[in-house]
């Protein structure tokens, strides 16, 4: 659930990822947006999150080929705070704190034997299902600026989220940490013989890596996921949309050291 509340900027405002590698599998739906409402300083943020995780587990100490397919599905919701502060060659640095709840379901089956089950009853030892409450911050870095007819962003975050059960006795003393290091760049040029509905209309290229730290990395088994996109943007300034300057649709490529797959994202810039 940690992995699913952490803002990835890596992919679109609105983003369907589908990975899968081995034994494992990873889908994730993300609604994310962050803004500045007064027009100073002030930036608010948030998230919406769906992702399903199915690894398939290996346990030789119990015997030769044993098998546990697990399904970990989770939803996130992450509202974030701060405050923008310029730098100097048109760098700035962003500040935000973060809180976030969220739930994950597991299911589990250790071949035809069902383990856990989300629809248990709560006298049962474990029920499949457990909330979670986390607080956290994030520290960016990011240029925006224009080179030639390029129009190009550049973006470093630190991520820290630390999560711990909401009215769950069966978990104890767990918790979990979500710590993850996003390196990403977007650059957009005119298409001036291009043009969707009569409106200008932008080539979208972008590249990023996530790299993933402690209990994140531990769940992935990967240290990093990176993504490269082509997509359109489309200035929507002419059309009368309140506050809305454009729209863009992205096709990224995903790999890790045990995954690859692709992403489909939409966008709207303000």
């Amino acid at each position: 659930m940690s992995i699913a509340a952490t803002p990835n900027e890596t992919l679109s405002s609105f983003s369907f990822l589908d990975a899968s590698g081995g034994t494992k599998s990873l889908r994730s739906t993300q609604l994310r947006g962050g803004y500045k409402p007064f027009g100073n300083g002030l930036y608010l943020e948030g998230l919406v999150a769906y992702q399903k995780y199915n690894p398939v587990l290996f346990f030789p100490e119990i015997a030769s080929g044993t098998e546990l397919d697990v399904t970990w599905s989770s939803v996130a919701a992450t509202v974030g705070i701060g405050w923008e502060f310029p730098l100097v060659n048109e760098w700035k640095i962003r500040p935000v704190g973060h809180a976030s709840l969220g739930q994950v379901t597991a299911d589990a089956i250790l071949g035809d034997f069902p383990l856990l089950r989300s629809g248990s009853s709560s006298n049962e030892l474990i029920d499949g299902n457990l909330n979670a409450f986390g607080i956290g911050a994030s520290l960016s870095i990011f240029r925006e600026a224009q080179i030639g007819r390029w129009q190009a962003e550049y973006r470093i975050r630190q991520t820290f989220l630390e999560f711990d059960p909401i009215n769950e006795p069966q978990a104890g003393n767990a918790s979990a940490s979500s710590n993850q290091t996003t390196l990403f760049s977007r650059h957009r040029y005119p298409l001036e013989d291009v043009k969707i509905f009569e409106l200008p209309t932008q080539l979208v290229l972008d590249a990023g890596v996530v790299l993933y730290h402690g209990d994140s990395a531990t769940v992935l088994d990967t240290d990093w996921l990176a993504t490269a996109g082509i997509g359109l943007e489309i200035d929507t300034r002419l059309t009368g949309l309140p506050a809305v300057e454009a729209g863009r649709i992205m096709l990224n490529g995903v790999v890790a050291e045990e995954f690859s797959g692709f992403s489909v994202g939409f966008g709207l810039r303000f």
